[in-house]
């Protein structure tokens, strides 16, 4: 493009604009007498972005996080659980216990373990060391260490 076809285009958006907005073109800017003008961080504020549901984002979040199933455990297996904490209570020995943990929100639950001793054995828990109590419905496994 020649710079004599620009210019002429550019004086022809020239006068195109002076047509339709010559009446406010050379308007002076407003100043309040009353209000001090808004900081300029303030006044961006206003074009930055809002979260129009509140709360969405975090119960999509939820919604897409997995829960595992409690798996059911046959007699034998609870039987085997039970000489086993036994077995470790009395020897005072340390054992990997693992447990289902269910979930508070959702169906569902996740799997943890954890190395500890047996404090205390009752008939439906059991406590750690640290004073937590596991029920023995939910442990799966019981390792001694």
């Amino acid at each position: 493009m020649s710079a004599a076809y620009v210019t002429a285009e550019m004086e022809e958006a020239a006068k195109e604009a002076e047509r339709r907005y010559g009446d406010i073109l050379n308007v002076p800017h407003h100043v309040s007498k009353n209000h001090r003008p808004a900081p300029r961080t303030s006044r961006a504020a206003q074009f930055s972005p809002f979260a129009a549901l509140t709360g969405y984002d975090a119960a999509i979040a939820e919604t897409a996080r997995l829960t595992e199933t409690k798996p059911q455990l046959s007699e034998e297996q609870k039987q085997q659980l039970d000489r086993t904490a036994h077995e470790a209570l009395s020897h005072h020995q340390r054992v990997q216990i693992t447990y289902f943990k269910s979930d508070e929100l959702k169906e569902g639950g996740s799997f943890e373990t954890k190395e500890t001793a047996i404090r205390r054995l009752e008939n439906s828990f059991l406590e750690t060391e640290d004073r937590q109590k596991i029920m023995l419905e939910d442990i799966i496994d019981l390792i001694q260490i």
